[in-house]
């Protein structure tokens, strides 16, 4: 409602300084404004520069070694990060050059070759002549067992992955070839599955979810592909992280890093990967088969050691996650010790300071030469 007292003339001369100061504030504001505008979008090319095209959720791993050096060094000599790789960069490919394997069940022989060039391939003569088969990823860091996979197209140009028939391990004189486990008494129903195993889309991923990163199968390839065990893989995508990080570091604050996950957190975490899916069924089927020792998680959340330990005990515990795993028995002797050698703690009446593992956790042949330790930890 207009004051009965105001003339016109004052009210636009009142109007008009309005508007006049207004703009003069927003001109006054507009370097600041642009400062902060410009500083966000460098922020934000600076984070992305490091996001993989097609997995906004990721960084590249590197990334992970701007603040964590020790671990990302010590990390790349563990089998997690030698989970999956190209067959052709799998230093064992040059070595089945030239080697043959003779097929149990099928009476044909596999043949082997491999050159820089064309990379790793076999052929059976004896059913497929000279039609040679590319063997394209290796799967597996290479001691228990390496499965080879070919991303192929069925009828209907869906990719689906060529499981091949023979897997490779490491031996003492070289590599070792036989039947891939689940590939006895499968008939071929196809030529291709000469040379194994049909395995769908979603049975990839799944391989993919333990011995990737990141990934994805589409168009006879693997999209966006982060081979092996990575920091993403057991810390989740880390571009929020990364973020969050850079942030707190430009304002200078201290960062503070998270709480470490409790024992059973961590064993689950693990699982996911150390735990087969029929596992938990075979166990409750026979609790004290000894074939058991295959799925090391379940075995030690059975333990004593465990179920006594008030959530202490979890698989970092003995393994470091970030470290090749330790071939000597003394230094799983001292975890031992440390929980069993002090305060009112149970103390092994045979042998107090050695042989824990030996006696309680023995070597065992669960799968013909492949061999674990029993992580039930049983009393002897």
């Amino acid at each position: 409602m207009m004051h009965p007292h105001w003339a016109p003339g004052r009210r636009t001369r009142i109007v008009v300084w309005l508007a006049i100061t207004g703009l003069c504030m927003a001109v006054a504001g507009l370097p600041l404004f642009h400062s902060s505008h410009e500083r966000a979008l460098r922020h934000s090319e600076e984070v992305l520069a490091d996001v993989v095209p097609g997995f906004g959720l990721y960084v590249d791993e590197r990334v992970c070694a701007e603040c964590h050096p020790d671990q990302a060094a010590s990390h790349a000599q563990t089998g997690h990060a030698q989970t999956l790789r190209p067959a052709a960069a799998w230093p064992l490919a040059s070595a089945l050059d030239k080697m043959t394997f003779q097929d149990p069940e099928r009476r044909v022989k596999y043949h082997y070759h491999f050159t820089p060039q064309e990379g790793l391939s076999v052929t059976v003569p004896e059913r497929l002549g000279k039609d040679s088969f590319p063997l394209t990823y290796a799967f597996g860091a290479g001691k228990p067992r390496v499965t080879l996979v070919t991303l192929i197209p069925n009828r209907l140009g869906q990719t689906v992955g060529i499981e091949h028939r023979v897997s490779v391990r490491g031996g003492q004189k070289g590599p070792v070839l036989e039947l891939t486990p689940g590939h006895q008494g499968h008939a071929p129903g196809q030529d291709v599955e000469q040379f194994g195993r049909v395995i769908d889309s979603a049975a990839l991923g799944r391989c993919l979810e333990c011995h990737a990163t990141r990934g994805e199968v589409r168009d006879l390839e693997i999209r966006g592909l982060e081979p092996s065990v990575g920091c993403q893989n057991c810390h989740w995508p880390g571009r929020e992280h990364v973020i969050a990080m850079r942030e707190a570091k430009a304002r200078g604050e201290e960062v503070l890093l998270p709480p470490k996950p409790k024992p059973l957190e961590e064993i689950r975490a693990c699982s996911r990967c150390h735990l087969q899916s029929v596992a938990e069924d075979e166990l409750k089927g026979m609790p004290g088969h000894i074939r058991s020792v295959r799925v090391q998680a379940s075995e030690l959340l059975q333990s004593r050691c465990f179920t006594q330990s008030e959530d202490r005990l979890g698989c970092s515990t003995c393994h470091d996650p970030h470290a090749p795993i330790s071939v000597d028995p003394a230094s799983y002797v001292q975890r031992c010790l440390d929980c069993h050698g002090a305060g009112k703690s149970v103390s092994c009446p045979v042998s107090p300071k050695t042989d824990c593992v030996r006696c309680h956790m023995p070597v065992v042949a669960a799968e013909k030469e492949s061999q674990r330790h029993d992580h039930r930890i049983r009393k002897k």
